[in-house]
């Protein structure tokens, strides 16, 4: 059996990608939209779910590129002068190393994260990290206490991409981050009685995955469950200039509501699912 459960990241960030994921919610064949609280169109995106009502929503936590939802002067070593998160994961990560983040802070500003999506009131599911940054294991074992903190049965487990699309540097240097953390990643969540999916794709071709890819990716697929992440959208003024990843997020969104793709799930018999669906490993 081939169970896939579909998800949209970054719905929160900017209102032209609220306006897209809704559109691939609606129309697509997306099952998981995944709320980021700490995003400039958080509130936009509260006012959308209202109108779209998914039965649930993952939590997509950030400490990089957004702005905190704790009080700056409470979480010091996360923020810069202008208290602001670090633009990217690269900086983020170069200060986690050198020691200059406290887990304390790191913890706090979680918490305030999964607080503000509870108001909202829709079941959370699952967890995971903007720029994928629960994928370092000290960021990871925070994301399992916030888990099991809110009772979210699972976390994202990144692992085992392939690349179905064309082939470059880009995508060679995230096999490589797949490789090093992959393994050990699903050892600890599965060790600490969370649920993660038995496959993982759209990490190699994140922020670009066009319909051919992700033909090939439904065509390829394996049996059990797996995870699909895409980045749907529409262009805006706002979207190029805050959130230059999604320039192509229309691309994803072509992909996502494809006649071709819907056609293809239903010829192999593919079900989609969310993340409540899940069932622990016997």
């Amino acid at each position: 059996m081939k169970q896939l459960i579909v998800s949209a990241d970054d719905f929160g960030l900017a209102r032209g990608i609220n306006e897209g994921i809704s559109k691939a919610f609606r129309e697509g064949i997306v099952t998981s939209i995944n709320v980021i609280p700490a995003g400039g169109a958080y509130y936009d995106a509260r006012s959308a779910l209202k109108e779209i009502k998914p039965p649930e929503i993952g939590a997509h936590l950030a400490l990089t590129e957004t702005a905190p939802v704790t009080s700056p002067g409470k979480i010091p070593t996360l923020v810069d002068g202008e208290g602001k998160f670090c633009k990217n994961h690269r900086r983020f990560f170069l200060r986690l190393i050198s020691k200059k983040i406290s887990r304390e802070d790191i913890y706090t500003e979680l918490v305030s994260q999964m607080e503000r999506l509870r108001e909202i009131g829709i079941p959370i599911t699952s967890l995971s990290g903007h720029e994928h940054i629960h994928m370092h294991p000290d960021i990871l074992k925070i994301f399992i206490e916030i888990a099991k903190k809110y009772r979210v049965p699972a976390i994202r487990h990144l692992h085992g991409d392939t690349m179905a699309g064309f082939v470059s540097f880009k995508k060679f240097y995230r096999k490589a981050i797949l490789v090093f953390f992959g393994g050990s990643m699903g050892l600890t969540i599965r060790k600490a009685g969370i649920l993660c999916t038995d496959n993982f794709l759209g990490f190699l071709d994140s922020g670009n995955l066009e319909e051919e890819t992700l033909v090939a990716m439904l065509k390829g697929l394996r049996d059990g469950t797996t995870e699909i992440v895409t980045h749907p959208g529409l262009i805006s003024p706002e979207v190029l200039d805050k959130c230059i990843f999604h320039e192509r997020c229309e691309t994803d969104l072509a992909a996502l509501i494809s006649k071709r793709v819907k056609k293809l799930i239903d010829d192999r018999k593919i079900e989609l699912i969310r993340f409540s669906d899940l069932a622990p490993s016997k």
